[in-house]
């Protein structure tokens, strides 16, 4: 059984480090939209590697309400093991390394749900060509769009199943209808949309990015009043969701036109996820020189004696942080490479 450690660190130095690491893996999480309260009880279970409900709720602040129902979901996932401490009513969990690195969703899960998503979409893609000889255009562009997702599918496959199943498919719809124009269904593409980000899954925790993104899976193009009638949400709410997705760069827009409604687009489905998985996997290596600058420093630190242990607990920490960092490194060469073949195949498969 794990050895139940102290949860307050007492030294200054030592908490405002102990803050520094928390920060790292919640910017992380918010790179790859996972929930922020979620991250954070995720990274001071990695900081401190085991502890009781109470002891998450003095270091977080959070409700035990959030923090039981964390747990619960970590434990489903088989993210983290509980373990009873003999002689007391409590319980004490840790993370189970093998099974997460960064993110707190195995990636056997990812890849079992990205299969169930490519199931899917060649069902939905067969009963679309029944449709075809009376809305060709349309057919065929929803088509497009769904193999995008079929690309950033096989992306994934070869990086976490090791296997190169399909070549990709062609995804580019220029040739088609101009990014000035948006695409009209005759037909509904709605649920078609939901239970694509139901099993994507990836954006399942801001419930806005999530419902108004579907509309770019499948549309492409789309103006601010498109996206209010879509979806049902507000002017300022879709205003919001614009600024922000433009600044992180997930969406683009088109110049303003006078007196035109401004055109705002995600060109590729695939090649805007990867872009912001990989994104993310560069700032996580960044990082490395900053751990090894607060190890130097907690090395070189006379502290107190009392405060020894809140060091030397810092010092494994952030050791097992970085040898991770090395790990994950290695492990998503294989996604870069694949990458490296979507984009080389997207730039010649063009019109």
């Amino acid at each position: 059984m794990k050895t139940l450690r102290q949860t307050k660190l007492k030294s200054r130095q030592a908490k405002k480090i102990e803050r520094e690491l928390v920060t790292f893996y919640k910017t992380v999480g918010e790179m790859v939209d996972l929930n922020s309260r979620t991250t954070e009880i995720f990274a001071q279970l990695k900081i401190y590697d085991a502890l009781t409900q109470e002891q998450l709720q003095q270091l977080t602040g959070f409700s035990l309400g959030t923090i039981s129902s964390t747990l619960q979901l970590f434990l489903q996932t088989e993210i983290i093991g509980r373990q009873y401490i003999s002689g007391t009513h409590t319980n004490i969990y840790s993370i189970r390394p093998e099974r997460v690195q960064f993110v707190y969703t195995p990636s056997t899960l990812i890849l079992e749900d990205l299969e169930r998503l490519d199931s899917y979409i060649i069902e939905k893609q067969t009963e679309l060509q029944n449709l075809h000889d009376r809305h060709p255009i349309e057919v065929t562009f929803l088509h497009r769009r769904l193999n995008s997702l079929r690309n950033y599918i096989e992306v994934q496959r070869r990086q976490i199943g090791g296997e190169k199943r399909y070549s990709f498919f062609q995804e580019d719809t220029s040739d088609m209808i101009p990014l000035s124009e948006m695409i009209v269904y005759p037909f509904d593409v709605q649920e078609l949309g939901e239970i694509i980000m139901d099993i994507l899954g990836y954006f399942k925790d801001d419930p806005i990015m999530d419902k108004i993104l579907q509309f770019f899976f499948t549309h492409r193009s789309v103006d601010q009043q498109t996206l209010m009638d879509l979806s049902g949400f507000s002017r300022s709410t879709v205003s919001r969701f614009l600024q922000g997705s433009l600044k992180r760069g997930f969406i683009h827009a088109l110049p303003k036109e006078y007196k035109r409604p401004r055109i705002y687009f995600l060109k590729s489905i695939s090649m805007s996820i990867l872009s912001r998985i990989l994104s993310t996997d560069s700032f996580i290596f960044s990082y490395i020189p900053r751990l090894k600058e607060i190890l130097l420093t907690l090395q070189t630190d006379n502290t107190p004696v009392e405060n020894r242990r809140d060091r030397e607990l810092l010092k494994s920490a952030i050791n097992t942080i970085i040898e991770q960092i090395k790990s994950f490194q290695n492990e998503t060469r294989i996604i870069r490479k694949a990458y490296e073949e979507l984009t080389d195949f997207l730039e010649n498969d063009g019109p």
